[in-house]
């Protein structure tokens, strides 16, 4: 989606699989299974983590040494029906002391420290562009009241496959997430489970779970 704001990130690249960059990422294999649930093979989860380091530092100049503290927290895949997909993995990890990102008016032309919960109480007013995944995902870290708190939940929580299947709602898109009672999966996160087309360009979260 161009001109939306996203969070920063892109494609796993041929270096970030070679084995400078395993070094670089200075985890034993088995923390690096473990963060990623046992869901991908050492390779594939430590080339995540190093294209997730390197994309942060080229697109904000934010550099986390050696993978410390990176949590995985969400896996989201294009739904079937698009032409141009993805699976993608969201990382959260703390900044160090001090440091401020600044974009690289290449890819990233503006970047903004946004309050999660305010974003999501003033979404639809033409402000922000936002994909629904970031949407949902600014609603998942709006739950929490500090840093802490949610990095904790993020290094406990089930991480479950997120693609989501787009229907037609009351004539406005939507996008059916596992758990939904319309969903053919029925394993999910918790908390909403329809992001709606709203007024104005923006998104509605509603939650409609199988019973």
């Amino acid at each position: 989606m161009p001109g939306a704001y996203v969070f920063p990130g892109g494609a796993v690249d041929a270096a970030d699989r070679g084995p400078v960059a395993a070094l670089r990422v200075a985890l034993d294999e088995q923390v690096v299974s473990q963060r990623f649930r046992q869901q991908l093979d050492v390779t594939t989860a430590l080339a995540l983590l190093h294209a997730g380091l390197r994309e942060l530092a080229e697109e904000t100049g934010l550099l986390l040494p050696n993978g410390q503290g990176i949590t995985p927290f969400a896996h989201w895949i294009t739904p079937r029906s698009e032409p141009r997909r993805f699976d993608t993995w969201f990382l959260a990890a703390p900044l160090p002391d001090g440091a401020v990102p600044s974009h690289d008016d290449h890819e990233v032309h503006d970047s903004r420290w946004v309050d999660p919960g305010r974003v999501i109480d003033d979404y639809g007013d033409g402000d922000i562009l936002l994909a629904p995944p970031t949407f949902h995902t600014l609603w998942d870290l709006s739950r929490f009241g500090s840093l802490d708190r949610f990095l904790e939940d993020a290094s406990q929580r089930a991480v479950y496959p997120v693609q989501p299947q787009m229907v037609r709602q009351d004539g406005r898109l939507c996008f059916l997430l596992p758990g939904d009672r319309e969903h053919p999966v029925r394993q999910g996160m918790p908390g909403p489970t329809r992001i709606v087309g709203g007024p104005n360009g923006g998104w509605l979260l509603q939650e409609q779970r199988a019973g």
